[in-house]
């Protein structure tokens, strides 16, 4: 989704787009479709690689061109963090919480081939014990095709850049 939605962002040539996977896989030294050990998951790393993400971000910003970060964004923390980043520089925001069921999310891990993600249907179903808190961003139905949620998240760009 975030590869597909950075072309369109403006300005050109688009946006660059900042993993939260292959930069713990980079953190670890390792190719990003290498499996990661259990302790890499650990609040600490965690923590660790969203500060990552947001100084990168910031970087980004500050050089003039936009950025799309690409992470679970499970806590309000998180979340308020990359979104004051680009306020800080007084730099527009448009954050996308993507929400389908279990049984949908389970079904595409279990589909997806060489991919940074370590997501497997078990951590998909541990998710789902997530406290993510409130969500103020827009929150997208992402149970349809990724061609559907990409317009939908498009078209939400573009009336905010309408205002």
């Amino acid at each position: 989704m975030a590869r597909d939605l950075a072309p369109d962002i403006m300005p050109l040539p688009g946006a660059i787009v900042l993993r939260s996977d292959v930069l713990r896989k980079q953190h670890f030294r390792l190719n990003e479709t290498d499996r990661l050990p259990a302790n890499a998951y650990e609040p600490h790393v965690t923590d660790q690689t969203y500060d990552t993400l947001v100084q990168r971000a910031s970087r980004i910003l500050v050089q003039g061109h936009s950025v799309v970060v690409d992470a679970v964004f499970a806590r309000e923390t998180e979340r308020l963090a990359i979104r004051e980043a680009a306020l800080k520089q007084n730099i527009r925001f448009v954050g996308f919480f993507l929400a389908t069921d279990l049984a949908t999310r389970q079904r595409r891990v279990r589909h997806r081939k060489i991919d940074a993600s370590d997501a497997t249907p078990e951590i998909a179903e541990f998710q789902e014990q997530y406290d993510i808190g409130v969500v103020d961003w827009d929150i997208v139905d992402a149970s349809g095709t990724p061609e559907q949620t990409l317009e939908q998240c498009q078209i939400r760009i573009t009336r905010r850049e309408a205002v």
